[in-house]
């Protein structure tokens, strides 16, 4: 019984991402879009329009005076604070199963509200003391994982 239930909850969970995986999929080479000002309840936000490619060759500390994020997180992958999740689903497909399991790998999870319908999330990953971008998430703020 509890095996049907598992199973079950799983087909849902899998159906309700996919909407997540197409809107990720379809913006991979699209503008991003950061607000600098997250938090303003007015509408004339200043906006700065970027790519992924633009992320890559500036310095996290920089983006993140620039563009202050919703939650900077850091950890190691594979630990406690550290699993892949459903959300954090494109750090699996950088690292092996090998690289997790070592949980030496240091990870920084940075959020930014991309839109007023969509936040961005970075992982970057520190290699010779800096830290360098490994993939982005593009979701629906209304999104539940």
């Amino acid at each position: 019984m509890k095996k049907y239930v598992f199973i079950i909850l799983f087909i849902l969970l899998l159906t309700s991402c996919n909407k997540i995986k197409v809107r990720e999929e379809n913006n991979r080479e699209s503008h991003i879009v950061v607000n600098k000002q997250l938090n303003s309840a007015d509408s004339d936000a200043i906006e700065k329009f970027m790519n992924f490619n633009q992320i890559k060759q500036t310095p996290v500390d920089s983006l993140i005076k620039k563009y202050p994020p919703l939650w900077d997180k850091t950890f190691i992958l594979g630990k406690k604070d550290g699993f892949i999740t459903e959300f954090r689903a494109g750090l699996s497909k950088q690292f092996t199963p090998k690289e997790i399991r070592s949980r030496d790998i240091k990870i920084r999870e940075v959020t930014w509200a991309s839109s007023n319908e969509e936040n961005l999330t970075v992982w970057f990953e520190k290699k010779d003391h800096k830290w360098t971008p490994v993939t982005h998430f593009i979701w629906d703020k209304n999104a539940v994982f």
